[in-house]
């Protein structure tokens, strides 16, 4: 049974360090199941055969069983994740459900994985940073950013200088140089974030989708989560949802508070 809580741990640290894949790890996590719950049994066994017969070893008995069920803990709150949560993938909230932002898996359409927007009475550029703010309290890597601003990017053809019809090469890749938050975009109407979350412990790569629009005097905000590598989540993109919004709104709360004192 020590073997079995051993063996989970150093299962997830293989998997982390990509030794071992998904499918790897499934079996890994099986065994250790399997073993735990053997484990269980025989303890179980032994503590009804001290009680009846007064045989020796109760407290080597009453010690397995409490590994064993130590052993068994993920995989029962596992069990009840899959209770809630028994099938899909994917999140989103009710402003993405129709749009086709990004090619991600279908939601599974079951009313747990559609979630409430948020809006605010602010400029998207100021949700947009608070976006920013929560994806990165999250542990969210930004991996591209689309805005309504955005600017077409620049040709790597030569520069003419002068009159002369002779074209003179000029230093066009210096001077343009990258900023150093190429994220940092100021002043658009809408936004589009592409992004990865990662699942605690397990580090399961999901993609990310994030659209902040500003209609009039609010800005709607929605995202849409989908595990890339599983065929049930087990509820884990909702959290995601979840977190971020919360997230989201904590940071809008502050600059609303900065605002205010200003």
């Amino acid at each position: 049974m020590a073997f079995a809580v051993a063996l989970i741990p150093v299962g997830i640290v293989l998997f982390r360090l990509r030794l071992l894949n998904l499918q790897d790890l499934s079996w890994t996590l099986l065994l250790a199941g399997g073993l735990a719950a053997l484990g269980l049994l025989l303890a179980l066994a032994s503590i009804v055969k001290v009680w009846r017969r007064g045989a020796i070893g109760g407290g080597r008995a009453v010690s397995a069983l409490v590994i064993a069920a130590l052993a068994l803990l993920p995989f029962a709150g596992a069990a009840f994740l899959y209770r809630q949560f028994p099938e899909g993938a994917s999140a989103e909230t009710a402003g993405l459900v129709d749009a086709a932002l990004a090619p991600v898996a279908t939601a599974s359409g079951s009313p747990e994985s559609v979630l409430a927007g948020r809006d605010y009475q602010a400029t998207a550029s100021m949700v947009y940073e608070a976006a920013r703010t929560a994806l990165e309290q999250e542990g969210i890597e930004i991996t591209d950013v689309q805005s309504s601003l955005t600017p077409p990017r620049d040709s790597e053809d030569l520069g003419v200088s002068g009159t002369v019809a002779v074209p003179i090469p000029t230093l066009r890749g210096s001077i343009a140089a990258e900023p150093q938050d190429r994220f940092a975009l100021k002043d658009a109407r809408e936004y589009t974030i592409q992004a990865v979350a990662y699942a605690p412990i397990f580090a399961f790569p999901s993609d990310v989708t994030i659209r902040i629009a500003e209609e009039g005097a609010q800005t709607f905000i929605d995202m849409r989560s989908a595990s890339r590598d599983l065929d049930r989540d087990l509820g884990q993109n909702r959290r995601i949802i979840v977190a971020f919004l919360n997230g989201v709104d904590e940071a809008m709360r502050a600059a609303e508070g900065i605002v205010q004192e200003e």
